[in-house]
């Protein structure tokens, strides 16, 4: 498990250091407008709509979930290097891309493999390997955003770079069973998917909640950035964040039992809808800090949650596709759906209404989720592959 451990620790560090601060480094270093950028960030999510399934698919196809990770892993270290060499604005945003269609794959692919050790270990648990990712990405945004305060934030992608080199000599201690799938029974497995009314409720509940929730984010960067306060503070809030999020993780499990995924979901949900709002009137650090807090509040739930759920309802066969293809439509559809819209209403009404609105919003997959509480599991229990 200490191999898993530190793997995800590197992994996502290295994922923060290019991606808490990208907005930033395409206005202030390659001079894009932020219409450009909002325009950019909501491409984003429609490459992941687009990948994601792809490389799910052909993990669980093949039954290599380490060779493909490894693979999208490489291509990356090697794109973070020769996005550095240009400065053109066009060549950027298109390396960028490229970044995004092998990135976009390593979540699920990751996650996928946590939950094979767990069903392959039972003393241990997913939440209590996610969470080294977590505390990864928390130092990871603090340490990089520091750096790039002192040497300039085109350093987000040299460490970016080191890191992937790092992550894919660790995949190498990472023992996997591998299992190959007829195709026939794949096909079958993913029809049957789409008829299961739980994982299509969970598609739903995704779009609504989670894609407006990062859709949101995708600007805060920008709006705390407005309100000048430098970047060392920015990595700060993430790391505020993210050290929220640990406690929730490890506990994931237990929380689950304890208090069941319904009440778990509306918990979530109603401090999202609270956070939105204390971000549309915010304006100094303390607020940001505490709409921080409430972030890790909502992140720490979800993120084992929807992976354990998913688990519980799918098949094993295809527990990558499913679990990428929720990740296609809440951070790919979705989050492009809600960035645009963002961007729109960033433009024209400004901040604090894009947050005002979006805190709104999520009413709508809170009612959804108070309807269908009968229907959702009350605890996930099985563990699978």
């Amino acid at each position: 498990m200490r191999r898993f451990n530190v793997f995800y620790f590197v992994l996502f560090f290295t994922w923060s250091s290019a991606y808490t601060l990208i907005t930033l480094y395409l206005n202030e270093i390659v001079g894009l407008s932020l219409s450009t950028i909002g325009l950019i960030m909501s491409v984003l999510p429609l490459i992941s709509l687009v990948f994601q399934p792809i490389w799910g698919a052909l993990s669980d196809f093949t039954g290599k979930r380490k060779r493909v990770l490894q693979l999208l892993i490489i291509v990356n270290a090697i794109i973070a290097g020769i996005i550095t060499l240009f400065t053109n604005s066009y060549v950027v945003v298109v390396i960028y891309f490229m970044y995004q269609i092998f990135l976009c794959g390593q979540n699920p692919l990751v996650d996928s493999m946590a939950i094979q050790y767990v069903n392959n270990n039972p003393q241990s648990s997913f939440g209590y390997i996610r969470v080294w990712g977590s505390v990864g990405y928390a130092i990871g945004a603090f340490v990089v955003a520091a750096i790039a305060n002192k040497l300039g934030l085109v350093w987000l992608f040299y460490i970016a770079s080191v890191g992937y080199m790092i992550s894919f000599i660790l995949t190498r201690g990472i023992k996997e069973t591998q299992i190959v799938h007829l195709k026939s029974h794949f096909e079958a497995d993913l029809k049957a998917l789409f008829r299961e009314k739980k994982y299509l409720f969970v598609l739903l509940y995704g779009f609504l909640m989670i894609g407006s929730f990062f859709g949101a984010d995708q600007y805060l960067g920008l709006y705390i950035r407005s309100n000048s306060i430098d970047l060392s503070k920015l990595g700060l809030l993430t790391f505020v964040s993210v050290c929220v999020e640990v406690p929730l993780i490890f506990n994931s499990r237990r929380l689950i039992q304890k208090f069941g995924v319904t009440r778990l979901m509306i918990f979530m949900n109603s401090v999202s809808i609270a956070r939105m709002f204390l971000l549309s009137f915010s304006s100094t650090f303390v607020l940001f800090a505490v709409a921080g807090v409430m972030r890790g509040l909502t992140v720490g739930i979800f993120v084992p949650l929807f992976v354990e759920l998913i688990c519980e309802i799918t098949p094993k066969a295809i527990v990558t596709s499913a679990i990428a293809i929720y990740s296609a439509v809440s951070s790919g559809v979705a989050n492009f759906i809600f960035t645009l819209l963002g961007g729109f209403i960033a433009d024209i009404w400004g901040y604090d209404k894009l947050f005002m609105s979006y805190g709104l919003l999520m009413l709508l997959p809170l009612l959804l989720v108070i309807k269908m509480h009968r229907t959702i599991p009350h605890t996930t229990q099985n563990r699978i592959s």
